[in-house]
């Protein structure tokens, strides 16, 4: 994997164990530079695995980085099978 793939796991990683960081707080804490960050972040973010919330504190805007639920990431149909499932899992029990 190349060197923005290395930093998207990082990233990605660091975002699924502290929800709600801000591209500063990642910066400092991975030892990365603002920039690689923010591209990092927005290639998550094409990908569908984060989102961004924004807080508006004072003058300043922060954008907070979450990780997408993993239930949003699966396809339609493999849902309602595993809803299917639990529900006749359910019913036995």
């Amino acid at each position: 994997m190349g060197k923005h793939g290395k930093a998207e796991d990082k990233v990605y990683q660091l975002i699924c164990s502290n929800p709600g960081l801000n591209t500063y707080q990642i910066s400092k804490l991975l030892k990365m530079s603002g920039g690689n960050v923010r591209n990092a972040l927005s290639n998550l973010h094409k990908k569908g695995l984060i989102l961004f919330k924004f807080e508006k504190s004072s003058s300043r805007v922060k954008k907070k980085c979450f990780a997408v639920k993993i239930s949003r990431l699966l396809p339609t149909t493999l849902k309602k099978e595993i809803k299917s499932f639990l529900k006749i899992n359910n019913q036995k029990s």
